[in-house]
């Protein structure tokens, strides 16, 4: 990754990181080996790195060329997760667990890679503290469960919490190739098995980069008619543009359309428990975003094994529940519906790299300087990633794109919601 070897050229003189232990709850992708070592090289001990995996992509691989750059194998906490298990609370036991082993020799300073404010959800629920802890959170949905829970909030008061997700490089430099990978996934896994007829509809929730993205995909490759592919997006300008684009704009008070295909690209809980009444039968549902609850799968999942007597539940037929990627089929009183990837991100479907490093290249280097900047801040709460940084990365990444930087020529996602 030649723009994170620069920056490091001048971030890693002094070793900033020096005498810092350091967590990370990431994914194990091949993009997460460089940024490894480019802690490494800032200072960091690999004795002193740990690493909480995510279940949907826990790697093999990726653990054994990070074993490479000296980490112990102990260091490294993999769980024995199950298709059908709770996500959010099986991550948090995880989390809590690994803290109360670290309380027993606390280290002076504990730094924290997160991928959807695991960290907060942890330490919100327990009285002992650490020394000092500084966060760095990668994902939107991190900033979203901070946003919709006031205990987190006011644990997230405690540190310093660098923002990567809603900085200017993440929302603009890395979301017209997380799209493409995502269309990209969506493609192999409906394969042959979605068959559209001239009456199907699909619903696109959420309508940022991504959701454009898998709009005109679902147009322009699955063939389903622009008037047939309905967006929502609590942002009104959003929904402007789908309208403008041909899309339908569709209100969660329309209860006359069916849909064969619906995509999750918000963040948030978009498709709700109730929802599966507006699914035509044998429809497909799939994640585009971190975590699981985009498609409130849990709930779904509950709803489906609460009781013997009722006729929802989840067909047994080629169920692998120790496979997070395989399908996860729902039988409802008088339809189906098919989850595509187990319910999980589609995108993160077991390969290594979902995304070419060459195009990925910004996420690794922003979540190291991120995490010099948290090291370094006197703040708590959330504290923007630094514009200079910005500026140089997004700069750089455009020229190492070259003819095709017109690919991040979008306009920024921050936008303010609907009143």
């Amino acid at each position: 990754m030649p723009i994170l070897d620069r920056w490091l050229e001048n971030a890693a003189q002094g070793r900033p990181l020096a005498g810092v232990t350091a967590l990370l709850i990431q994914h194990q992708l091949g993009n997460q080996v460089p940024q490894t070592r480019a802690l490494i090289e800032l200072g960091i001990s690999p004795r002193d790195l740990y690493w909480i995996d995510i279940p949907y992509t826990s790697t093999p691989a990726v653990r054994e060329a990070v074993r490479g750059l000296g980490v112990p194998a102990e260091n490294f906490i993999t769980g024995d997760f199950r298709l059908l298990d709770n996500y959010a609370s099986f991550q948090r036991l995880r989390v809590q667990s690994f803290l109360r082993t670290l309380f027993e020799e606390p280290p002076e300073r504990l730094l924290v890679l997160d991928d959807g404010a695991y960290m907060l959800e942890a330490l919100a629920c327990l009285r002992a503290r650490l020394p000092y802890v500084a966060i760095v959170e990668q994902t939107t949905r991190g900033l979203i469960k901070i946003e919709e829970s006031i205990a987190l909030e006011f644990c997230s008061n405690e540190f310093p919490i660098v923002n990567v997700a809603r900085s200017k490089p993440k929302t603009s430099l890395e979301p017209p190739f997380i799209g493409a990978a995502v269309c990209d996934a969506l493609r192999r896994k409906l394969g042959a098995s979605l068959v559209i007829g001239p009456n199907d509809h699909c619903l696109v929730l959420g309508y940022g980069a991504i959701g454009q993205q898998v709009a005109s995909f679902v147009h322009g490759i699955q063939g389903i008619p622009r008037d047939h592919v309905h967006v929502y997006d609590v942002i009104k300008k959003r929904m402007e543009n789908a309208a403008a684009a041909g899309f339908k704009k569709w209100s969660r008070n329309d209860r006359d359309v069916r849909f064969k295909l619906v995509v999750g690209c918000s963040g948030r809980d978009s498709f709700k428990l109730g929802d599966y009444v507006l699914l035509e039968d044998s429809a497909f549902l799939a994640s585009a975003t971190s975590g699981t609850v985009e498609l409130s799968r849990e709930y779904f999942i509950e709803l489906a094994e609460a009781s013997p007597y009722d006729d929802i539940w989840i067909d047994p037929k080629g169920l692998d529940e120790t496979n997070v990627h395989s399908n996860l089929n729902i039988h409802f009183i008088d339809r189906e519906a098919t989850f595509l990837n187990g319910g999980f991100p589609v995108n993160f479907d077991g390969r290594v790299n979902c995304v070419p490093a060459h195009y990925i290249q910004p996420t690794p280097t922003m979540m190291c300087a991120a995490a010099v900047q948290a090291i370094r801040s006197s703040g708590k709460g959330l504290i923007d990633l630094d514009p200079s940084f910005c500026a140089w990365l997004t700069e750089e990444f455009r020229r190492e794109l070259a003819d095709e930087a017109s690919l991040v020529d979008l306009p920024p996602l921050n936008v303010s919601p609907m009143t």
